[in-house]
């Protein structure tokens, strides 16, 4: 075989071969057709609604709708609280986008760190992908119009409109109403206030605002909008559920009697509480120094935040329901009423006060160096005789004291309708020997019985006694809110009793240690007092002290004498004497209270039990 027939042989099985690989390659070419198409079948007919759906996920976004918090009104209808609107800048987690590096670049721009953000962002983990993280409330203009001109660096942002709290009357109310700010991370996980809420809600943080949250801070809606590749909204949303604005509510306090008592204070720290001894409605409550919960509504800087948190005096704190003292003379009001009650002392007993007595081995003295004299129970109320309510301490025993202490709710909260109401002391030998493991000694019966020694009370629970005392023994329910009205308690007490005590107290403010409080025209019943801070010596002029060194200043009581229509009690600490600085105060009030209602622009005539 010569060379060309060789060629040919080869060439042929060469065209073979290559026809060969041909055939599988159309083969295999039109096994990966049929494969394509049956799983583009596979994609778009048996899966088509799935990948269809999450591709609308993708495009859409959830977006909540904040509720409008409801607004709230003093009892004549004047609003205290509502809401404006406001714009929020937030961060849409479940966009496109950087997450990190978007708030590397905002953090400058809004002037918090960016660990913070950081941390803020990592705390969100946990809660659903369509809750934005709020980067900033009440976002000023400025700020807005940096992140916009640069809004492709910030894909996740977005700006969305709210309802912000506003409080007209500023610090005037701040303790009655609370203020509102952010949900914390601790409400969110917590198990108790926890559910229903999400970032960026805005919830009650103190006083009605916190006590009424729950009707107060209705409904988050929902909406899905569509957006582009920026993340951008484009186009109408469709509403999924629409936001339900939170219920008004009324509150009890009367603006213009709050805003004579903040006043009347002046630069005093101090508590009080004025109310109608029919109902429990509380007119005006008061404590010094105060704060400016428009501060929290607009998210409080890191300034004005660090102020209230340095300032001794506590402005944050409601002395007039959280704070306790030792009463000082206005308890006298309550071992009168326990002495008679138990047979221990009688109207017409006399005891010789010459300035001091020695009882248990021990001197004690009276706060009027020379003495009283003779004093009956009526003298020794109306010009505060130590003496004599030391005897009648040592004759009665600390059970008598405590059983009708007890009666009228002190030393424990009495339901108040917002949240902080502190409790207090009413000691007993059972108290003692739980609390402190020891027994109770006769020595301490004598200093609590005239109002010093283990025994602490809020300026409310004063408040309270004395409506009680006021209506000859209906105790009520003391509130804030309008709504949930309670019946009265019958205290188990004999009219007559009632009767001298009351002629007592008038004769405290015509005669005795609170002339400061008259108001013309009107009888005024009460009780001073002065809350021991630091033991003095005898001599020792306390107005010459230095000011943190000098006793709390009391003054409780009602008016007018002869049909009670407000209950109160003041204490201004380290004020010295409850005649002097307390005294004045509760003066002030009265006096606006008597001519709203003389000249009917108050609305207290329709009160009823």
């Amino acid at each position: 075989m010569d060379y060309r027939e060789r060629f040919e042989i080869k060439d042929y099985r060469n065209e073979r071969m290559l026809g060969g690989r041909i055939g599988l390659m159309h083969v295999g070419v039109i096994v990966l057709l049929v494969f394509f198409s049956l799983n583009f079948w596979y994609l778009q007919v048996v899966r088509g609604d799935i990948y269809a759906r999450l591709a609308e996920n993708n495009r859409l976004r959830r977006v909540v709708l904040p509720p409008t918090r409801g607004v709230i009104r003093d009892r004549a209808g004047r609003v205290v609280a509502s809401t404006r609107p406001s714009l929020n800048l937030v961060l849409t987690r479940e966009s496109r986008g950087d997450v990190d590096i978007q708030l590397r670049r905002l953090a400058p721009i809004l002037g918090v760190p960016y660990v913070e953000l950081k941390e803020r962002h990592n705390r969100m983990r946990g809660r659903p992908l369509f809750e934005p993280m709020v980067l900033k409330v009440d976002v000023s203009m400025d700020i807005l119009a940096r992140v916009e001109s640069r809004r492709e660096k910030f894909p996740s942002v977005e700006v969305r409109q709210i309802a912000r709290r506003s409080y007209p009357e500023g610090d005037v109310v701040s303790h009655p109403l609370g203020y509102v700010g952010e949900v914390s991370f601790a409400q969110l996980t917590s198990g108790g206030e926890g559910p229903g809420l999400a970032s960026g809600d805005i919830v009650g943080k103190a006083g009605v605002e916190k006590g009424k949250d729950d009707l107060l801070r209705g409904e988050r809606g929902l909406e899905f909008v569509s957006v582009n590749n920026l993340g951008r909204r484009i186009g109408e949303g469709r509403i999924d559920r629409l936001a339900v604005s939170g219920g008004d509510l009324g509150v009890t306090v009367d603006l213009d009697l709050q805003r004579t008592l903040m006043e009347a204070f002046g630069d005093e720290v101090g508590g009080a509480v004025f109310m109608d001894p029919r109902t429990g409605e509380i007119l005006a409550m008061g404590s010094t120094p105060s704060y400016d919960p428009n501060d929290f509504a607009d998210g409080i800087s890191r300034e004005v935040w660090q102020s209230i948190q340095s300032d001794p005096r506590r402005p944050m704190h409601n002395r007039a329901i959280a704070s306790f003292y030792a009463p000082g003379s206005t308890f006298k009001v309550l071992v009168a009423i326990a002495g008679l009650e138990s047979g221990a002392i009688s109207p017409s007993e006399r005891v010789f006060c010459n300035g001091s007595t020695r009882i248990y081995g021990s001197t004690r003295l009276c706060w009027k160096r020379g003495g009283h004299g003779w004093v009956d129970l009526r003298l020794a109320l109306a010009h505060s005789c130590n003496v004599y309510f030391y005897k009648a301490g040592q004759k009665m025993g600390i059970e008598a004291i405590h059983k009708y202490g007890a009666m009228f709710n002190l030393g424990k909260p009495r339901g108040l309708d917002i949240p902080g109401e502190a409790g207090g002391i009413l000691p007993s030998d059972a108290w003692k020997r739980k609390a402190r493991g020891e027994r109770w000694y006769p020595g301490d019966t004598i200093s609590v019985a005239i109002g010093q020694g283990l025994l602490a009370v809020t300026p409310l629970q004063m408040a309270t006694m004395m409506a009680g005392v006021g209506t000859k023994g209906s105790l009520p329910y003391p509130r804030l809110t309008t709504d949930g009205a309670r019946e009265p308690s019958e205290l188990q007490i004999s009219q007559r009793t009632f009767d001298l005590i009351q002629e007592a107290l008038a004769d405290v403010v015509t005669e005795g240690t609170a002339r400061r409080a008259q108001v013309e025209g009107y009888t005024v019943a009460g009780k001073t007092g002065t809350a021991q801070v630091y033991k003095m010596s005898a001599g020792i002029d306390a107005d010459k002290m230095d000011k943190a060194t000098r006793d709390h200043a009391w003054f409780a009581g009602y008016a007018p004498a002869d049909n009670p229509r407000i209950a109160f009690a003041v204490v201004v600490e380290h004020g010295g004497h409850g005649g002097t600085t307390a005294a004045p105060i509760a003066r002030k009030v009265l006096k606006e209270f008597f001519v709203k209602e003389k000249t009917g622009s108050g609305s207290y005539a329709t009160a009823s039990r």
